[in-house]
């Protein structure tokens, strides 16, 4: 039986809500998530908490746990390799469409975004701000490639970056990025607004190797302890 509209609203409402407390990091790697807690916490009947659990399984962001539990899903530098390697394809992809297609509402879009994060990051700032760093900088990354003109690819980028945020989240508990990531923000846009697609997607992928070379360094840390 097909379920209805308010059901259907409930479920996705409650594994978005899920899926950003495990991309933020604020559910760690194996940390159990059983029904019982998630209906007292959520306060929503158990049909849309088992269905928005199966979605987030199907993402690989949850993986089952005895007969009614969950566990957050564990990071391993295999992953992490792969999401990394998909995410430069995809992105460097999407905005090169974006760069061919893009007008001026897109430049608009993008100047915009770029000037919010560039204020944001030129001043200092204390760790309790960084949601509103990564804000920001998701949605910097979201305007470069918005103008792809594919729905799907858009679908794609925003999984892989949810799930390469969640490693650096998890990882990295820095208070601010240091001086080379905001270069090379700025050499990313320069890049784009300017319509050079190859060096966009140069500095576009060495951008994100940098990053998860950051990443790799901390999991080879943890594991050596």
């Amino acid at each position: 039986m097909q379920e209805s509209p308010a059901v259907t609203n409930r479920t996705t409402d409650f594994a978005q809500a899920l899926r950003v407390e495990i991309l933020s990091g604020n559910r760690l790697p194996g940390e159990r998530v059983q029904l019982e807690g998630l209906r007292q916490d959520y306060g929503v009947s158990l049909s849309p908490i088992r269905e928005g659990l199966s979605r987030l399984v199907a993402e690989g962001l949850l993986i089952p746990s005895g007969q009614r539990g969950y566990r957050v899903a564990p990071v391993t530098v295999d992953e992490f390799l792969d999401i990394k390697a998909q995410r430069i394809q995809l992105e460097q992809r999407a905005l090169g469409e974006s760069i061919r297609l893009g007008g001026e509402d897109w430049e608009v879009a993008l100047m915009t975004a770029f000037q919010r994060l560039k204020n944001f990051e030129a001043k200092r700032w204390q760790a309790h701000e960084i949601s509103a760093w990564e804000e920001r900088h998701h949605v910097f990354h979201r305007t470069l490639i918005s103008a792809c003109g594919s729905p799907i690819l858009m679908r794609f980028c925003e999984l892989l970056h949810g799930m390469s945020d969640r490693y650096r989240r998890v990882l990295m508990k820095t208070s601010e990025p240091d001086r080379n990531v905001i270069q090379e923000h700025q050499a990313l846009f320069d890049a784009a607004l300017a319509r050079n697609a190859p060096l966009a997607a140069e500095v576009l992928g060495a951008h994100i190797e940098r990053t998860g070379a950051s990443v790799l360094r901390m999991m080879q840390a943890l594991a050596d302890h």
